[in-house]
């Protein structure tokens, strides 16, 4: 079993920490509750999960716009403006600089695992993650608990009891997700290329697939709403494609778009866990299947689900004292 494997395992144990912050969710909650519109940015999985807050928002009066950590300094700022820095290390270089400069606004949330990180001691409130510590360098419960913080502060800032209550239910979501994987895990032949799809607030959870595919497996993903996995990224398909959807209740396109991605040839694959489900969690429920797949194609390809080629690359950008 690898290590992604085992963090996995623990990943409900994690969600239910997250969740039981509700002294810090409450304060970040009330901090946010004065602002005109938050900003919510972060990179990679980080962006992702701020995201799919922000997809969640639309369906609330909330203001809250996902910017990508690159795009911060080209934000024109407005009166009541407030930030939610999403950086489970808290030390992502682009915040770093941008807490330094002044480009982030004030009020300032920080989502993180690590509560002397720069980011949170720079903050003015912390939602804490407990996020574990696992022999892997590819961060399995990272984005989930990130996304979970996120959606419950949403939650708060909304007054959405029924959204509060769904995320309370996510551990066992997780946990009985996590144990029917080996069951659906299908045998893939290893692709040269991947869209993965995802309706409404889930589509974070196909760029979040897509990530894994390109972190763990080496192969090239891009993750997309239904609709546009089924009408662009269609023009790009061949036989030697995979399409990963992940479904969820009330997707108006899915059914259509089965037909149209195999008319490409491509081989399609349905994580089935969310179908029943509200867009705005599938992403974390079915995170343990699209982990699985991953390492799957990565051990198809003789590579190192754990220990990826691309660490220390990516560590020279990521973190300023590794430049």
């Amino acid at each position: 079993m690898s290590a992604v494997a085992d963090a996995i395992a623990a990943l409900p144990g994690s969600l239910e920490r997250t969740l039981a912050a509700a002294q810090e969710l409450d304060a970040a909650a009330e901090l946010l509750g004065r602002a005109r519109r938050i900003l919510v940015t972060g990179n990679g999985a980080s962006y992702y999960a701020g995201l799919l807050a922000a997809l969640a928002a639309l369906e609330t009066q909330v203001d809250l716009q996902a910017v990508p950590s690159g795009l911060l300094p080209t934000v024109a700022r407005r009166h009541g403006d407030a930030a939610v820095a999403v950086s489970v290390s808290g030390e992502f270089r682009d915040l770093v600089e941008a807490v330094e400069t002044g480009v982030l606004p004030r009020p300032l949330v920080a989502v993180t695992a690590a509560r002397d990180s720069t980011l949170a001691r720079a903050a003015d409130a912390v939602v804490p993650l407990a996020v574990e510590e696992h022999p892997t360098e590819t961060h399995p419960q990272d984005f989930c608990n990130a996304a979970l913080g996120c959606l419950a502060v949403l939650a708060r800032l909304a007054g959405d009891r029924g959204l509060q209550a769904l995320l309370e239910t996510l551990p066992g979501v997780v946990a009985a997700t996590t144990a029917a994987v080996a069951g659906w895990l299908p045998d893939v032949e290893r692709p040269e290329a991947a869209v993965c799809a995802g309706h409404g607030a889930a589509w974070a959870g196909g760029l979040e697939l897509a990530l894994l595919l390109k972190e763990v497996a080496r192969v090239p993903a891009e993750g997309l709403d239904t609709r546009e996995a089924s009408t662009s990224a269609l023009t790009g398909l061949h036989d030697r494609c995979l399409v990963v959807a992940l479904a969820s209740r009330g997707d108006p396109f899915l059914d259509e778009a089965r037909g149209l991605w195999s008319s490409s040839g491509a081989r399609y694959v349905e994580i089935p866990f969310g179908v029943a489900l509200d867009p705005r969690i599938v992403p974390i429920a079915c995170f343990p299947a699209g982990a699985a797949l991953a390492v799957s194609l990565a051990r198809r390809a003789g590579l190192d689900a754990d220990h990826p080629w691309w660490v220390p690359a990516y560590m020279s950008t990521a973190r300023r004292h590794a430049r």
